[in-house]
């Protein structure tokens, strides 16, 4: 078998890429989780149960798409 190919790096990609993960899902993290604190039972639990799940799903594919970087 033949070793995976590796990955350039390119910044651009990488600024979209980590964009979801560092900026994105934080912010949904902290807005869900404050208004579930402050109002439980209104519906806010589901939208952070799914911004968690999606801050999973970033975080995977970030780490997905850069398991093979070729460092320069």
């Amino acid at each position: 078998m033949s070793a995976p190919e590796k990955t350039k790096f390119d910044l651009f990609d990488f600024g979209i890429v980590s964009f979801g993960p560092a900026v994105l899902s934080k912010m949904l993290l902290l807005y869900f989780g404050s208004m579930y604190s402050s109002h439980p039972g209104d519906g806010y639990g589901w939208g952070l149960i799914a911004s968690i799940f999606m801050t999973l799903v970033t975080v995977g594919r970030f780490l997905w798409k850069y398991r093979n970087f070729e460092s320069e």
